[in-house]
């Protein structure tokens, strides 16, 4: 399944397809993903864990602490999957842009961990077994870059850092 591929299932399952719609929801990703045929559900699997090893990076995670005044190794996780469920355009800006992230934050929950399990279950359902752990490094591996500072984590991200100290 190629990117373009993948993001345009994630967008059947938004409310719209551009950054200012919300993260996909679980439920209607699901709804999405069960009209697929199971390998192709495995791909989608596979690629929707190779979009969160794209931004298993610290300039993503210093991004999102600055946005949430802090954050822990599992909330970077969740925060992943919530930009992946935001659509391409939005996991693009993160990784180029992250101060852009602005205008498209629209919850206060910025996370959304019950996506990422969404294809594994349609195929649990279906009674396939599915396991592509071989064919990854772990999901939560040390990011990629330069660890941040915490300390000065607003300073990098100001924009971000406004919007979670509530200055919209």
């Amino acid at each position: 399944m190629t990117e373009t591929e993948f993001y345009a299932l994630i967008d059947a399952a938004r409310a719209g397809a551009t950054p200012d719609t919300p993260s996909a929801e679980p439920d209607a990703l699901r709804d999405v993903v069960s009209e697929l045929p199971d390998g192709r559900i495995g791909e989608f699997a596979s690629e929707f864990r190779r979009q969160l090893m794209r931004l298993n990076r610290w300039s993503v995670w210093d991004a999102g602490y600055a946005a949430c005044g802090g954050m822990s190794d599992d909330s970077f996780h969740y925060f992943r999957t919530w930009l992946i469920g935001k659509g391409a355009q939005t996991v693009d800006l993160a990784l180029t842009d992250p101060d852009g992230l602005v205008p498209y934050l629209d919850t206060d929950e910025l996370e959304n961990e019950l996506l990422e399990y969404v294809a594994e279950e349609v195929l649990e359902d279906r009674g396939v077994d599915f396991d592509d752990d071989a064919d990854f490094e772990p999901t939560d591996a040390e990011p990629v870059g330069k660890p941040f500072d915490e300390d000065t984590s607003e300073e990098r991200h100001p924009q971000l850092a406004a919007w979670g100290s509530g200055i919209r």
